[in-house]
Formats: structure tokens, sequence, C-alpha cells
């Protein structure tokens, strides 16, 4: 059955607009704001923050322009990235307009005195952080990241160099960013949506990245690295006192906290055969359109705002607040009132910056629109010229007070005055001390630093001085020894970390990560785990065996770390040796052979492979016959193929020999002839069986395995019109695999069906087009005169998708076969003119003579369902039951559906108007990352959908339906990527009025709970 996407909306909704209102009677967010833009001041006059607080305007236009990234120096001035460029990039040969701008002499009011140029000539800066003495700064503006230089003091670049490239830039809205020092020295930053970047250091040791990411780099070039997988769009970073990293990302979770080597959701892609890393937050702050994040460590704000974690968000116009709770070494965010509530659409809030004064420092790209997709990019309304920051500072009576910097200038500072800074409560004071002081280095240093190691009445003092003194190569074992010993569990942690981050372990450090396991601190334990998953040893197996057992279930990030951990001990092919000729316990070879899942290793398979040989554990049975498959050899096949048939004819054997198949599909190699004679002999069982469940199974292994003595079979299913429906779907899909020649007369004759469900003929007339036979396409122009307008309709986007079905099309409009209305169905339109056919733009005015313009068609569509829709009484019971049916194969909303589209949470939000144009005009405004990619095979049939992701040999694609098609990359003759969307066009003809205003008024009724 052909099902209704939502995918046509877009970006538009990966960005959900949702409620902004702070009572029930005032309007949501538009996209495009009616209001006219205001002026800093009387903006301000509408920005609201808790009481006792007060917002100041740092700069704005026409000083500084649209401000993507801020960071500060250690003279304590501002950076700020400022485009007038974005969204496009400069055309070749022309001077990109954007820069990067210092701001100094901030006042107790919060204005910048100074505002100076430090580099100009940038295409879209973004990602920016200062260096050394303020007179250099890492700057990523397309393509690469660069470091720039001032040499000859006048506060002015003058001589740059290549650091790091080469980034993506397809989608500007999803750059790498948010570049931020950690504890170790490194610089984190995200890499964003929908982009590929191959990314290598001066060792030449490259990575690849698509769409999000977080990855760190070192200062000096050097070398780059991996620090989580996945994410959609994360666009800001934060770390607190304990070395947590959260990030903030559009679309998935407005925050994680993030584990190094975890893989997160992003569509369409799959984890790393351990789960996606955990949660920290369910609710999304009525948005997926989040961007910079602070964690407020620092004390110049009232206890209750400490600690917690503040993020913008551009869609609400508001800048969110949560604080954390913590389950063992899990957060919990809880959603607190907004910190920051605007008055004025215009106010986007993108990146927040804890400053050393102790405020928080809001990038605001005031702008009418709201983001990068909601309206297309070319819209009037753009605003680009107009840039704010602001400065949140507390003037209430129980403060710290005034929001001012323990010094000016960290470059200036005495040794003595950088470590008494390695105790200030503010984090960002603390990272500019222990910069410098590692700048400056020297026996001097170490010997100031050393001494502060052996401070226990100050963590803080303590933790930094310790990673001063690693940066420096000058941390001693004996130091380090009696840090892990600290009685601050805050010192601890750090310790190690910083063990984690050491080049080896010897036998003593080694034992002490060991130790660290043990801690009755669940962030020791978590760091020690982590420590160990770099530094794999045989000998580590046990001790983190022991310490995933004892994990309580609710704490899901350590329990995930010792997970990863365990799977990087079995990473080297060393350690599967010890594995062997140790006894292990039931319960220890079930958690080894779930973290097996996450080695792709012939030594892992081995392993698994035995373990389902001597096992009654059906845990994850498919998966794990899925990755033998995968990376096994001919002996590990074999004794899958005993595994399985040890299921007898049953649907669990069916699904053990898909995973089978499609392991070794992705490996690139067939099965065994014994396989598939195993498989033809429980196909044969199961369709003959009478039981639907095991009839449907049968279907599907015919046409995966392409089994020809299934053909009869399947013909049979096909053609009886009083079988099951499903079944007969199924059989169609599969035969047309079996046999694509042979099948065009079967398939035919149910598209001709008159009395056959409409579903059922539209599937019939895609599978005929599948399989690009001429004969294909004649059956399919000959039912067009006979067929309903649905079908008409569904029959000629089919044809429009190659040329040689276009061409076939426009002779049957020319030769009075079809109606010329057909070709003015905007899926038809878009695809018929992607085909470059001869004289297309001639031939098709010719045969439209007469007939309206297409864009009056639909708009006269869009009106009449508007005024059905006025005069509907909407049940969102039945709307949430056919979203359930039509929409959630590929939307998750609340939780519920699939990932392979955006997410609708808050969708109710972008109104009547805006969903009548998405849902029935999808290919009007279609975001790239969600394109129609087809794939025209060597035997002639074409495959088309959205490209999920590529799995080893194989290309996953999603279909119409949301169901994943797998297609090996050697049959690919040709792949092309279209702009149109996969959400089927024609879907007033699928869901009638009635139902449609049941859907509609259910998509309208998902906003968040007024605040």
């Amino acid at each position: 059955m052909r099902r209704l996407s939502l995918i046509g909306l877009g970006l538009a909704v990966l960005l959900a607009v949702v409620s902004a209102a702070r009572s029930q009677d005032q309007k949501p967010p538009e996209l495009v704001a009616t209001t006219e833009a205001l002026s800093p001041q009387d903006e301000k006059k509408g920005l609201h923050v808790p009481e006792g607080f007060e917002i100041q305007l740092v700069a704005a236009e026409p000083d500084i322009h649209k401000p993507m990234n801020l960071a500060f120096d250690d003279r304590g001035r501002l950076w700020v990235t400022s485009t007038v460029e974005y969204p496009y990039p400069a055309k070749p040969g022309t001077t990109p307009r954007d820069k990067v701008l210092i701001l100094d002499e901030i006042g107790e009011d919060g204005r910048a005195r100074k505002i100076t140029t430090f580099v100009e000539g940038l295409n879209i800066p973004i990602g920016v952080l200062p260096l050394g003495r303020g007179d250099q700064a890492l700057i990523h503006g397309i393509p690469a990241i660069r470091r720039y230089s001032d040499t000859d003091g006048d506060g002015k670049a003058d001589r740059s160099e290549e650091v790091y490239q080469a980034f993506g830039f397809r989608d500007t809205h999803g750059m790498t960013n948010a570049f931020t020092w950690g504890f170790d020295g490194w610089i984190y930053a995200c890499h964003g949506f929908n982009n590929d970047s191959k990314v290598e250091g001066a060792d030449k040791k490259p990575i690849v990245m698509q769409s999000g990411n977080v990855y760190r780099m070192k200062p000096d070039g050097s070398h780059v690295e991996y620090v989580t997988h996945g994410q959609v769009n994360p666009f800001g970073l934060s770390f607190d006192p304990l070395g947590n990293l959260f990030s903030a990302d559009c679309h998935s979770r407005p925050i994680y906290n993030l584990l190094p080597g975890a893989y997160y959701p992003s569509f369409g892609k799959p984890h790393d055969g351990l789960g996606f890393g955990p949660e920290m937050m369910t609710h999304d702050h009525g948005s997926t359109g989040i961007g910079g994040i602070a964690v407020y460590s620092a004390e110049q704000f009232p206890k209750p705002y400490q600690g917690a974690i503040y993020i913008g968000n551009v869609v609400t116009s508001r800048v969110n607040m949560d604080t954390l709770t913590w389950t063992g070494a899990s957060p919990k965010a809880e959603p607190k009132p907004d910190f920051v509530i605007s008055d004025d659409p215009w106010f986007r809030p993108v990146d927040i910056k804890l400053g050393p004064d102790g405020a928080l420092y809001i990038a605001d790209f005031y702008n009418r629109i709201i983001g990068h997709y909601e309206v297309p990019l070319t819209h009037p309304g753009r605003d680009r010229e107009r840039g704010r920051i602001w400065r949140v500072v507390y003037t209430g009576k129980d403060g710290k007070g005034r929001a001012i910097a323990p010094r000016k200038d960290w470059t200036k500072a005495t040794i003595v005055e950088l470590v008494e800074d390695l105790g200030h409560p503010n984090l960002t004071v603390r990272t500019m001390a222990s910069n410098n002081l590692v700048d400056r280095g020297g026996k001097e240093v170490v010997a100031a630093v050393l001494a502060a190691t052996r401070t226990e009445g100050s963590p803080t003092t303590r933790l930094h001085a310790l990673w001063v003194l690693h940066r420096l190569r000058s941390l001693d074992d004996a130091t380090l020894a009696e840090a892990l010993k600290a009685h601050s569990a805050l010192v601890r942690v750090h310790s190690q970390r910083i063990l984690g981050e050491r080049e080896s372990l010897d036998s003593a450090s080694h034992g002490w990560a060991v130790a660290g396991l043990s801690d009755p601190d669940p962030f020791v334990r978590k760091a020690a785990a982590e420590a160990l998953g770099r530094h794999p040893s045989p000998e580590n197996l046990r001790p983190l065996l022991d310490l995933l057992a004892r994990i309580e279930p609710a704490d899901t990030h350590l329990t995930h770390v010792v997970r990863m951990a365990l799977r990087d001990q079995l990473r080297p092919a060393s350690t599967w040796e010890e594995l062997a000729r140790k006894p292990w316990s039931q319960a220890d070879r079930e958690r080894l052979a779930d973290v097996s899942l996450g080695v792709p290793s012939i030594e892992a398979a081995r392993h698994l492979a035995k373990f389902l040989e001597s096992t009654d554990s059906r845990s994850k049975i498919a998966e794990i016959v899925h990755h033998v498959a995968r990376f096994g050899d001919a002996a590990t096949e074999q004794s899958l193929l005993q595994v399985v048939q040890a299921q007898k004819a049953s649907t669990a054997a069916a699904e053990l020999f898909r995973a089978m198949f499609q392991g070794a599909q992705e490996r690139g190699r067939p099965l065994s002839d014994e396989s598939l004679r195993a498989v033809g002999n429980l196909t044969g069982h199961l369709l003959e069986s009478g039981d639907p469940n095991q009839v449907r199974q049968g279907l599907e292994l015919s046409g995966t395995f392409k089994l020809s003595a299934s053909r009869e079979p399947l013909a049979k299913f096909v053609r009886n019109a009083a079988g099951d429906r499903a079944q007969r779907s199924a059989a169609m899909t599969a035969l047309t695999a079996v046999d694509p020649i042979g099948s065009i007369p079967d398939l035919s004759g149910v598209l001709t069906d008159a009395t056959a469900p409409i579903e059922l003929r539209e599937q019939a007339g895609n599978a005929l087009n599948g399989t690009g036979r001429p004969e294909a396409r004649s059956a399919l122009v000959a039912a067009l005169p006979t067929s309903p307008g649905r079908l008409q309709t569904s029959i000629a986007i089919a044809l429009a998708a190659t040329p040689a079905g276009g061409e076939a099309l426009l002779e049957a409009v020319k030769s009075g076969k079809a109606s010329a209305r057909l070709l003015q169905e905007r899926a038809v339109e878009v695809r018929l003119g992607l085909l470059k056919l001869p004289d297309f733009t001639t031939r098709l005015a010719t045969l439209l003579k007469g007939l309206p313009p297409t864009d009056q068609r639909l708009q006269a569509l869009i009106e009449s369902r508007r005024k059905s829709f006025a005069k509907a009484k909407p049940d969102p019971l039945a709307g949430e039951a056919l979203f359930q049916k039509h929409c959630a194969i590929c939307h998750q909303l609340e939780g519920k559906g699939a990932r392979i589209g955006p997410q609708l949470d808050g969708v109710g939000v972008r109104g009547v108007d805006r969903l009548l144009e998405d849902v029935l005009d999808p290919n009007r405004n279609v975001d790239q990352a969600f394109r129609v990619t087809s794939l025209a095979q060597k035997d002639g049939q074409v495959v088309s959908g959205l490209l999920l992701r590529e799995e080893g040999e194989i290309l996953v694609l999603a279909d119409s339906q949301g169901k994943e098609v797998r297609v090996p990359k050697s049959s690919v003759e040709e792949r092309g990527v279209s702009q149109l969307s996969p959400m089927p066009a024609n879907i007033s003809d699928q869901v009638n009025e009635q139902e449609f205003a049941h859907l509609l008024g259910y998509l309208l009724s998902k906003r968040p709970p007024e605040k």
C-alpha cells in the first residue's frame, strides 16, 4: 500500500516551529515575522530575564552584522564571527564580505567601547578560537580552518596558513562550529548537518565526517580525531567542572552529555552495534532548533542558577534553562522557566558563552526569518545586516557583586597570579590561566604548578595544575599517584582522565586505572573505564565485566561507557587469544557477546558464532547472526546455518536467514549453495503453511533471495483476486525481484483490474516501472486511458522517472491517450524537467496550451482543502490513527514512529496555511538532505528513494512506504539525486477530504503546553 509520508515538510519541520506563547491567547511564532525590525534599544525593552538579572547590549549593527560564534581570548576580549554572506557562500571570483571582530573595553553597562576587525574577506566564518596572546586565532571560513596571525602588533591579521581542511559546505547552516578548549589542551568542535568532510592534520591521518559529529584537534594542526559519531546538527559545546562535555543539537535532543566513542541518532544512520548513546532528556523545549550552550560554572549568578545549562532556542526566541539531577554518573535535565524571553520574534540566540566576568554572553542572529529552510533562501525578508550581542548579569542583593573579571589581561599576569586563578570559581578564568601557564612553560612554571598539585584544600587548583603539568609533559608518577588518592572526587576524576590521555600505561598506572573502577564515586569509575578503553589489554576484561555487573540499570551513561570500554578491549586480535584461554561464566559470556557486536572483525565473528552454538539465550540473536555473516568466513557461515536450521520451519528461522543474507550482502559475497538450498526449502514450507505470518515471511524470503523456484507460487498469489491484499502486495514485490521480465504480464493484470484495490494497482504500476523494461512502459501507457484519476497520476509519476518513460508519457498525451492535466501534477512536472528531454519546454507548452498554470491549479486545490477544513469537525483521535498508518513509517512524533525523516514534535504551530502547502505540494521547497536518489541498475531496473546510508557494499534507501530497500553497489550503473521529495505528491488523491481534515487537525494539535 502506498502511504503518506511527511518527509516533504523538509528542514522547515526539522527545525520544528513551536509555541512561544506565554498566554493562551498569544499567537505562536510565524515563519516570517510580520513585525518590522526594532532598534537594539527597543529590542532590549522586550527582553525579559528573571528578577535580579539585567540584560545589556554589548554590540550591534553597524559595528557587527550576523554573529554566529563567540569566544574569549586571554586578554579578556570577546571575539565574534560576523557574516553578511550567509546563507549563500560568496561566488567564485568575488571577495567575501565576512569578518572576525574583537570586542574590547566592555564597561559596567555591558557596551564594548572598542571594536577591531581582526580579519576580513572571510566566507561565512563560524568557528573561531583565539590562541596565545590574542595575536592568533583558528578560524573556519569556507572551506578550511586557518591560523590567522597578527605579526606586527596592529591588532589585525597579516598572515594566514591552512591548518585543517577540507570541510564540506553544501549546507551552510551545518558547517563546523563551536571551537571549545578542553581541559586536555585539545580543541573540541562540532561538524554539522548534511555536509561531508575529510579532514586531516599534519600527520596525514584523516577522519571522514558526514553530517553530525563531534571531533577534536590539536591547536598546532598536527592531528585530528573523532570524539563522537552522529547527532543531526550539533551547534554548541560546553564542559562542566567534572570534564563532562555537553552539546546543543538541532533535532535529535536539545542537550546531550557526550560520551567519547559513542554513536548518537541521526537520520537513517546506524549505531556501532552497541546501540545509541543514552539520552539525558525527553523534552524539547518546544523546538528542535537549538543553537549555543553554556554550563554555568561560576558564582556571579545566585545558587539556583549555578550549574544549570542554558541553550539558545532560535525558534521560540528564548534562552532555555535546565538544571541537572544525577543518577550515578547519568544526568537528567529538568526544565526550568525560560531564562530569556523575547517579545520581539526577531530575537535568534545562536551562541552562548560564559564570560570571565561571570556573565552570560548571547549572540543574537537577529532576523525576521527563523532559520535556514523554513522559507526559501531567496526570500526578500531575510535580513543580512542586523546582529546583536547581549550580556546577562546578576545585580540582585544576594549576588557576588558586579560582573567583573578577576583581571583584565592574563597574558600580563605573573605566574603566581595565574596559579591563583587555577582555583577561581569561574571555569572560563581557570581555562585562561591554564592555557597561559602552558604557553609560558619553563622550570619556574613547572615548579609553581607542581606546588599547587599538593593543595588538598583547593580541588579546582589541584586538578587544573595536574592538567597543566600533563600538557607540559612534566607530570611525574608520584604526583599523579597522590592525586588519584585525593580526598576530593573532583581531583580523582580528572586524574583518571589524565591516565586516559597518556600514550601508554605502565604496570603501575594500569593498576591505578583498574583501582578507579572500584572508587566510591561514579564519575571516577566512569573516567577509569574511559581510561582503560583507551588502553586495551586482556587484563582489563575481568575488572570491566565486574563493574558492568554492579551498575544500577538507571545509570545509563556509566553502563554505556563500560560497554564501550569492553568493546575496545576486543579490538586487538591478541585479546581474543587470551579470551579463549580463560573460563567465563554464562553471564560473562553474554556480556562479551553483547559488546562483540561493536567489533567489526573476523575474531569477533568467530567468537559470536561459537557463542550461538553453546547458548540457549536468544537475546539479540538476529543482530549476532547479521554480524557473523558480515565479518565472518565460510566456517562461521556453516556454524550459522546449523543454528538457523535448528529453528525448524519457522518465522524465527526466516528472520535469521534474512539477517545472514544482509550480512553477507554487505560484505560483498554470496551465501554458500548449501545455505541457499536451506533457504529454498524453508521458503517452500512457509508459502504452503497457510499461516498468514509464515506466508508473509516466505514471500519476503522469495524476493530477498531471488528464489527462482518460487516464481510460480508467487505468480499465483499475485493473480488471486480474492487473496489477502497484503500477501498479493508482498508477492508482487518478490515476483519483480525473482523474474523482472516474466512478472510483467501478471503485474499488468493487477494494474488493469478495475476490481482490485487502488493501492494494489498503484503498487503494480510502480513495480512495472521499476523493471526498466520497454514492455513494462508499454503496459503503463496502455493502462492510462481506462484508469481512474488517482491511478493515472501514479502511472504518470512512475513514467516521468526515466527519459524513456518521460518520452512515452509525452507521446501518450500528444496522441490523446492521456490527459494533459497529468503534466501539471507537480511531481510529474518536476521529474520531467530534470530529464533534459529534447525541446522539452516547447513541447510541454504546446501540450498545456489552454490549461491554467500548474501553480494556479495547485493553489486552487489548497484553497479547496482550506475551505473544507474550515467547515470540518476534525477528530484528533482519528487523525492520530491516520498519522500512525501513513506518516509514522518515516516520522517520529512524541516518541512514536520512525526516524527516517524529520521529527515532527511541535509541528502544529506551523499553522493551517503552511501545512497545507507542505503536504499538498511537497516538492516546492525540498531540503537537499531529503531528496530522492535514483539508482539505475545494470539489469535495467530503477530503484528510487531517500538514501539512508551505506553499509559495506550495500546502499540502503527508504521507499515511499518508509520501507528499507537494499541495493548492491556492484549492481548500480548510474546514481542520481533529484530535487524531488520522497513524499508522494498526489496525497489529495490518497486521503479524502474528511480524512485529510482529521489528519490536519491532529497535526495542528501538536503543540507543547503553554508555560
